[in-house]
Formats: structure tokens, C-alpha cells, sequence
């Protein structure tokens, strides 16, 4: 049963993403990191004072993580990029090869630091990506084929299984996770969703182990049980396209949403491309630094 909310959902700051995606709190720097991917642009937030700075980078950026010397690492086209604290020249830590039907998209540092990021065809037609694990020094490996937009990830608090989304096939996969080697086995469809809940999109995972996934085209975020998929909680948003959440503040207790509003009327949704952040009763998972060098 999908339980709707009464929960509070506010606007931080004053940013209006084309495409906001990709939230993650960063404990150390307290700001949260996220991009607007059709404006080539990365955002540090401070949910206190609602600014932190915006970062221009090279091309449409799919991710931002931070690695453990306090540099920021962009998932930018094909290519990750180390911007150093503080600024200066970018580095190219590990590049594919340039095909031009496809583009980085959403990616996440699993609880040992090393980086999964994806990548999806342009046009979101045909199985052309794939996931991606990044190592120490840069080592590229790809993980899992055929994937369409690949998009939410996330681990389960004991760190013994992985969640992954390619959206067009409206489904969570879960997977068996060794933390040791990164690998990961036994996939398996954990929830499917409907044409009336939109596109299953980004992801977080709360203390509990429940999924909270945002969904394009349906203005909400569902919990999901991790066991059978069941949805526990429905929080709804003033934008259509939300696309992505993350747990932080001091205690991990706010869920940080980002949404678009490429392709929509502004004046039907004035708020769509805002970020969000609400209280939903749980809290969440730190997040990871990258910890290659």
C-alpha cells in the first residue's frame, strides 16, 4: 500500500537547474554536492546559507564525488576529471573512448571508495551503456552491459548488496555485493513500476535499508522495501521531474532532492529545477570519498 505523506518538502537556495542531478553530502566539507548536467555545472551547497559555489565544467557533467584529498572528481562526457580544492587546472584521472552516442551519467562511491558511475545513450533508445567501477590509480572496469540510461545507485547499511536503475526498464536491480573486491553477482529484479509512476531515477538508502527513488515524470519519491520491493511511503514534489535524493545535514537526517524542468512549461511549474530538502523521519547513510589517488 502506497502510504502518501504529509511531509514538508522546501526549496534550498535560489538555483533553478535545467537538469539537477546527483546529490551527495560531503560530511567534511558540510555542503552538498550536486549538477546541473544541460548547464555544464557543478553546485556545492550549503543547506544553511543555500550557496557554496558553482564550478563550470568542459561538457555535460553526469556525476560529482570527492576524493579523500578534498579534490572534487566529475564525471564530464567520457571522461573523469579531478578539480583540486580550491580550484586550478583539471586533471583527466581515466577517459573511454569517444563515442559520441553516449555520455557519463549517474555515479556513486560504494562504502570501500571506489566509484561506480555509468553511461547512457543520448538518446535514450538502445542498450548502448554500461556501469563502470573506478579503483585506486584510475583502473576502469566495466561491471554490468546492455544498459540503456544507467542511473540510481546505492548499498545496503551492511554493505552485502548493491541497487542499481537503468530507467527505461522501470526496474530497481538488486545485486549480492562483496565489499573485499568489488564484485558483484546474482542479479535480480527487486521492484518493477508502472507507466503512471514515471521513470524510476536516482537513489538513496536510509539506515533502515529502505530505497527512497525519485521518479521522472511522476513528482515524487517512493520507499521501497529491500527485501520485496513493497512501497512504504510516497512524498510528493510541487516538479514533475525529480530525479535524484540524498541524505544529509549533521545527522543524516534530511533527504536533499534535485528535480528539472527541461522541456517544461515554467509557468505550469515554476518551481521545477529547485532543489528540495524535507525531513522524512529517517535518517540516512554517510556517504564515501573516493579513495583512489
Amino acid at each position: 500500500m502506497r502510504g502518501r505523506s504529509d511531509i514538508v518538502v522546501r526549496p534550498v537556495g535560489s538555483i533553478r537547474a535545467t537538469l539537477g542531478e546527483g546529490p551527495v553530502w560531503d560530511a567534511a566539507m558540510r555542503k552538498l554536492l550536486w549538477v546541473d548536467i544541460k548547464s555544464d555545472r557543478l553546485h556545492l551547497t550549503d543547506p544553511e546559507g543555500g550557496s557554496g559555489g558553482t564550478i563550470a565544467v568542459p561538457g555535460h557533467p553526469g556525476c560529482v564525488v570527492v576524493d579523500q584529498s578534498g579534490s572534487l572528481l566529475a564525471a564530464v562526457e567520457h571522461r573523469l576529471l579531478r578539480i583540486p580544492p580550491g580550484g586550478g587546472g583539471l586533471e583527466s584521472l581515466c577517459e573511454l573512448e569517444d563515442d559520441p552516442r553516449l555520455r557519463f551519467n549517474d555515479g556513486k562511491c560504494d562504502p570501500a571508495g571506489r566509484l561506480w558511475v555509468g553511461t547512457m545513450d543520448r538518446r535514450e533508445e538502445e542498450p548502448l551503456g554500461c556501469l563502470y567501477r573506478v579503483s585506486d590509480g584510475g583502473a576502469i572496469a566495466a561491471m554490468q552491459r546492455g544498459v540503456t540510461v544507467s542511473n540510481g545507485l546505492g548499498w545496503s547499511p551492511a554493505g552485502d548488496r548493491m541497487y542499481y536503475i537503468d530507467s527505461p526498464t522501470r526496474r530497481v536491480w538488486a545485486y549480492d555485493f562483496d565489499m573485499a573486491s568489488g564484485e558483484i553477482g546474482g542479479r535480480r529484479v527487486l521492484a518493477v513500476f508502472g507507466e503512471t509512476d514515471g521513470f524510476p531515477d536516482g537513489m538513496a538508502v536510509d539506515e533502515e535499508g529502505c530505497l527512497w527513488v525519485a521518479f521522472w515524470g511522476g513528482a515524487k519519491l517512493l520507499r521501497i522495501h529491500p527485501a520485496d520491493g513493497r512501497v512504504l511511503q510516497q512524498i510528493d514534489f510541487p516538479a514533475s521531474k525529480v530525479t535524484s535524493c540524498a541524505f544529509g545535514g549533521e545527522h543524516l537526517d534530511q533527504l536533499f532532492v534535485t528535480t528539472a524542468r527541461v522541456g517544461l512549461d515554467d509557468e505550469e511549474e515554476p518551481l521545477a529545477g529547485r532543489l528540495f530538502v524535507c525531513q522524512p523521519g529517517v535518517s540516512g547513510i554517510a556517504s564515501s570519498r573516493f579513495l583512489g589517488s
